[in-house]
């Protein structure tokens, strides 16, 4: 079953759900897009599929559809706190969320080889 704003406005207290909208649901549409589009591409990154019958993702894309709206009107610690609260979620469900800055080293050196040494010590510097 699809994500609606129907289940977004059951996160939050009527009046709050209008100041975060600024009483327009178009903002609630944008947001939960976002938010399902964000939550997709991290499952995504960590090689697990993304299904909205899952009560996991559901929780997460609301999660990240509520850092959506609190951003929007400038509540930024309180979105910060929605968006840890997403990410901690994923990763704790479907593993570490593969970032842009990552990459795929297999690790650190562990030998390197040097031609005509008769001292293994001397690394021919």
């Amino acid at each position: 079953m699809e994500l609606t704003i129907e289940d977004l406005k059951k996160e939050l207290p009527e009046q709050d759900y209008d100041t975060l909208t600024l009483g327009e649901d178009v903002v609630a549409v944008r947001s939960l897009i976002k938010a399902k589009t964000w939550v997709k591409g991290m499952i995504q990154s960590t090689g697990k599929e993304y299904s909205e019958e899952n009560d996991i993702v559901r929780e997460a894309v609301l999660k990240r559809a509520l850092y959506e709206l609190f951003s929007f009107v400038g509540q930024e610690s309180r979105a910060r706190e929605k968006a840890e609260d997403c990410e901690l979620l994923i990763e704790s469900t479907f593993g570490p969320i593969l970032k842009k800055d990552d990459t795929n080293a297999s690790g650190p050196a562990v030998g390197c080889m040097i031609n005509n040494r008769t001292n293994p010590l001397d690394r021919g510097l």
